[in-house]
């Protein structure tokens, strides 16, 4: 379980710093047809003043309105650095958000989990509309936020300790800022680019490559990554892994016990990777979509657990089980990894 939490780590530490671009709506041209000179001018005078006030405010909603269907392809990162504890986030076009906080820290054992300790909470929630505070700044607040587990709890599984907590980053939030790509970097607080700086190419960059999310109050500060590149560099980084696995078990001199080993280790590999897909993919399509993926996922996870019995038997009780188990596992997740990659092509 300690090897299988450190490459959780790895694989989802491997992250590409994605630039969102934002497109400005078009304002269409206003036409405002004349009046007859049939009425009185105290009249025409009222008529006017309130079709200019009215197109005046269909202007303005045009130019404050910032639409969360711009976020539909980033996740939001707030993050110690690869390995560290994380706080993701993905928002969906209405608004509504989902996401997951998670640190460990394996040197934290105790009776029953010697394994360490992992700090998790999976939540979900809404935003307000964001309301535009100036060119390159919108504010909008958590209306609703749930957790999966209840924070302040614990069990134990796997020999592992879970501690259930809030979404760090988010928690104690009053008005969450949104920041658009091209902001000037100068003009952001430097409590907001301590946090950030780090997740851009150009550390000295004058203008803010991405989105950006700031907890005003807690001053923290989430940057954004764009999901179709981060998935393909989860892939690039778990295909690298998977062939430096293989080929220690085929060409180095090891021990039966480092085979099951290392043979675990590819089967974690690779479901670690099925786990950061099926993440994307929860994000990506649609409910109907999704609840079909899911009753087709768990047929999969069926005949995968079959068909790992089944290799199991063959060599029951020898010492090579773990490893023939292992390898089986791990070669049918490595093709439903793939499968599930086509589906965010």
């Amino acid at each position: 379980m300690k090897k299988r939490m450190l490459l959780m780590f790895l694989v989802a530490g491997v992250l590409a710093t994605g630039c969102g671009n934002k497109e400005v709506s078009e304002v269409p041209e206003i036409h405002v047809s004349e009046e007859s000179d049939t009425t009185s001018e105290n009249v025409m005078d009222k008529t006017d003043d309130s079709e200019t006030n009215e197109d005046e405010t269909n202007i303005a909603d045009v130019e404050e309105t910032l639409s969360f269907d711009e976020f539909k392809d980033l996740e939001f990162y707030f993050a110690s650095g690869a390995g560290g504890w994380r706080t993701v986030l993905q928002i969906k076009e209405d608004g509504s958000f989902s996401g997951e906080y998670s640190d460990s820290d394996m040197g934290s054992v105790g009776e029953g989990y010697p394994n360490g300790t992992y700090y998790f909470c999976a939540f979900e929630g809404k935003f307000s509309e964001p309301v535009k505070v100036n060119d390159y700044t919108y504010s909008m607040k958590i209306e609703e936020i749930h957790y999966k587990n209840e924070t302040g709890t614990e069990e134990i599984k796997d020999g592992v300790l879970y501690s259930y907590s809030t979404a760090y980053g988010l928690d104690g939030a009053e008005d969450i800022l949104v920041y658009l790509p091209g902001a000037p970097v100068k003009e952001l607080p430097e409590e907001y680019m301590g946090w950030v700086r780090g997740s851009m190419e150009n550390l000295y960059a004058s203008e803010l490559p991405f989105y950006g999310l700031y907890n005003e109050k807690e001053q923290n500060g989430f940057s954004s990554y764009d999901i179709s590149n981060r998935i393909a560099d989860v892939m690039a980084a778990t295909e690298e892994w998977s062939i430096t696995i293989k080929a220690s078990l085929e060409n180095d001199a090891l021990t039966q016990v480092d085979m099951n080993e290392k043979s675990k280790e590819l089967y974690d590999t690779w479901d670690a990777a099925l786990n950061t897909l099926w993440d994307a993919l929860k994000n990506d399509l649609s409910e109907a979509e999704m609840d079909a993926l899911l009753k087709e996922q768990r047929e999969w996870i069926a005949d995968k657990e079959a068909a790992v019995k089944e290799a199991g038997e063959e060599v029951a009780g020898g010492s090579m089980q773990g490893m023939v188990m292992n390898l089986k596992a791990a070669e049918m997740t490595e093709e439903r990894v793939y499968e599930l990659y086509e589906l965010l092509k």
